[in-house]
């Protein structure tokens, strides 16, 4: 089985998964907002210090989701680059 796309069909695809990356980036943002609002206030206590400590761990998930896609775009990037190099030389 092969795959075959054409560089404007694989430059479509990366520009797919930078667009899904900048809206998780901005969705993270908002998330991060709410929590500081929320850790902020008068909120205290062992529920404050539970949610803090479960927003870190999946605020630290999220961006490991958005270094992969980070990762995904620049291999995709430098494939293309390279059989295009390949294709005119």
């Amino acid at each position: 089985m092969t795959l075959s796309l054409t560089p404007a069909e694989a430059q479509s695809k990366i520009q797919q998964i930078e667009d899904a990356r900048n809206q998780a980036v901005a969705t993270l943002q908002k998330i991060e907002d709410s929590q500081q609002q929320m850790l902020g206030s008068a909120w205290k206590g062992g529920s404050a210090t539970t949610y803090g400590q479960t927003s870190a761990t999946q605020n630290e998930d999220i961006n490991q989701i958005i270094s992969n896609l980070n990762q995904i775009v620049e291999t995709a990037s430098a494939q293309i680059r390279s059989v295009a190099n390949l294709d005119n030389g």
